[in-house]
């Protein structure tokens, strides 16, 4: 175990990373597992409202961090001098979240849903879950708990979707939703949540 593991163990510093499909019911199982556990919850919303507001600074954003390598920093290393005049909206944004999201596990005991924390979060302790549901529980949950019209179901359900993934796929150069990238993957249309939900928080307790 290396000093920062033993350093976070002592702490009691716990982290879990939940993402997963449009309709999966993924973000109301993570505040569950927050609630479940005492924990504080973090979404996309407040994550980019934290790093508008200031708690992350874009010149705190510097070229020799660790987790940068192998993202966009190595495709603006070989392309541009780094520079906030140079990189790209979308990119700053990434790397201004993925700043807020490393500061919030320095301090906290969190559950963080979205916004790639699995792989920003890559060198801290953690457990990092995937959700996803069958198209069925999907199109059923879309209609009844989001109010969205049945004629637009299909392509809200492919847009959202699409932007996740092409989220991910972009910031990290890894595939959304692949096994390989998670703990564990779990189908929300083959368990109750509260189920879910005590799966999760036990795995995280478990966790080597």
């Amino acid at each position: 175990m290396s000093l920062f593991d033993k350093f976070f163990e002592k702490a009691g510093k716990k982290l879990i990373t939940i993402d997963g499909e449009y309709g999966s019911g993924a973000n109301e199982i993570a505040k569950k597992v927050a609630d479940k556990l005492g924990y504080e919850f973090f979404d996309e919303k407040l994550i980019e409202l934290m790093s508008l507001e200031g708690k992350v600074k874009p010149d705190e954003v510097k070229k020799d961090d660790s987790f940068l390598q192998g993202t966009i920093y190595d495709l603006y290393k070989q392309n541009y001098s780094y520079s906030q005049e140079d990189i790209a909206t979308n990119d700053a944004a990434f790397l201004l979240d993925s700043r807020t999201i490393r500061e919030i596990a320095k301090s906290k005991k969190a559950v963080i849903f979205g916004k790639c924390s699995d792989f920003v979060l890559e060198d801290f302790p953690k457990l990092s879950v995937f959700i996803y549901a069958s198209s069925e529980f999907k199109e059923e949950r879309i209609l009844n708990t989001y109010n969205v019209k049945k004629d637009k179901l299909e392509l809200k359900l492919d847009r959202e979707n699409s932007r996740r993934a092409n989220h991910y796929g972009r910031n990290t150069r890894k595939t959304w939703g692949e096994r390989s990238n998670y703990d564990i993957l779990i189908n929300s249309s083959a368990f109750d949540f509260d189920s879910i939900t005590n799966l999760i928080v036990d795995m995280s307790r478990n966790k080597k």
